[in-house]
């Protein structure tokens, strides 16, 4: 018997549907997504509760989405048709021009901009503090961004903040000295850090600010450690056609030794860099074996002089040129901890207090009423 068109239709489609159906139910669930360096939802625990008041229903969502078989295909397909269809962006990231992905800065909450403001003027009155909001690829980059991107002005929002801070806050112009070098490659294509060689040139702009001598170019061996980098932007779309990144380290041909201590676990060694994650997807975990509640740097210099840096992920390759000026680096992640950073400085004697974002990120920090405490 010849089946007609609508049979042939339902049967395969009930067919696709008990086929996913079983491959989730008989699949292992994972818990981690290398592509999206994030941990994935495992099956939610049923309680009479949490069906009731809907907390179930909604972590099983969750659930289905994370262990949907072959998602990372379903992933690069739609970034694909997004990108035949001239989508603006993909997951808050633009397809930007010579293989660039640039990520989307939606209008930030400028009430909060205000308050932080105050909080880092109120903080200013007896440390002595410098800021330095980091410009994305977003701005430096700005003749990559496909025509229809209309981020926010980043440039803006820097100088918007920066008009409220006190003379008693050292602005660290990053966002000129970057801009200076935009024909160099100081921003990753896949990824939303700057490269080393951007966190180099921001360290002398940091320097010229702090009335440090910044070792040049010269002063460093540089060395290539991947050439097989795909970062954060490429992973939220999962672009399969991106091109790698170059991953480079800055030793300095005279360095110090070093006490690397990782206050949460206990580590300590004597390396900046944590080789391993070159294994993983996540390289530029490198950079101080990634991001850590509290991290304590002891150097071989002996000038009294202690800085605190309050950051995000920024400033991981960054503080390797900081070495060489400080006798000590106390590295605070207020993502990760809660501390009273104003009793913190004065515990430890702290000299010289950063802070340093990307502007983005400092954009929605939330957290920054530490500094009064």
């Amino acid at each position: 018997m010849k089946l007609k068109l609508p049979t042939v239709m339902g049967i395969t489609l009930v067919t696709y549907i008990f086929a996913f159906l079983g491959m989730q139910l008989l699949g292992k669930d994972k818990t981690f997504s290398e592509l999206e360096n994030r941990n994935l939802t495992t099956l939610p625990t049923f309680t009479t509760e949490s069906f009731l008041n809907g907390k179930y229903g909604t972590d099983f969502e969750t659930y289905v989405a994370d262990q949907f078989p072959l998602r990372n295909t379903f992933i690069s397909m739609k970034s694909y048709s997004e990108l035949l269809l001239q989508k603006k962006d993909n997951n808050g990231v633009y397809i930007g021009k010579d293989d660039y992905f640039l990520q989307d800065f939606k209008t930030p909450d400028l009430e909060l901009m205000k308050r932080n403001a105050s909080y880092i003027n109120q903080y200013a009155e007896s440390h002595n503090t410098y800021v330095l909001i980091a410009p994305t690829a977003t701005k430096i980059l700005e003749d990559k961004l496909p025509s229809f991107a209309q981020p926010y002005d980043e440039g803006g929002y820097i100088h918007d903040l920066t008009s409220l801070l006190t003379s008693k806050v050292h602005v660290v112009d990053a966002l000129e000295t970057l801009l200076a070098h935009n024909q160099e490659d100081i921003y990753y294509k896949t990824d939303h850090h700057w490269t080393t060689l951007g966190a180099y040139y921001a360290y002398t702009a940091f320097c010229e600010s702090a009335d440090i001598t910044p070792l040049s170019l010269d002063d460093f061996n540089i060395e290539t450690v991947s050439q097989e980098f795909y970062g954060t932007l490429f992973s939220k779309g999962n672009f399969t056609f991106a091109q790698p990144d170059t991953l480079q380290i800055f030793r300095a041909k005279h360095a110090n030794p070093l006490t690397v201590t990782y206050t949460a676990t206990g580590t300590v060694t004597d390396s900046l860099y944590e080789m391993s994650h070159l294994d993983t997807k996540d390289k530029y975990s490198l950079f101080l074996d990634n991001n850590h509640p509290l991290i304590t740097i002891k150097t071989g210099i002996q000038n009294d002089k202690k800085l605190m840096i309050i950051k995000d992920s920024y400033a991981n390759c960054f503080v390797p040129f900081l070495v060489n000026d400080y006798e000590e680096i106390h590295i605070l992640d207020l993502r990760l901890l809660n501390m009273p950073l104003a009793t913190y400085a004065t515990d430890h004697n702290i000299t010289d207090t950063l802070l340093l974002y990307n502007v983005q990120n400092f954009s929605v920090e939330a957290k920054l009423s530490l500094l009064l405490k």
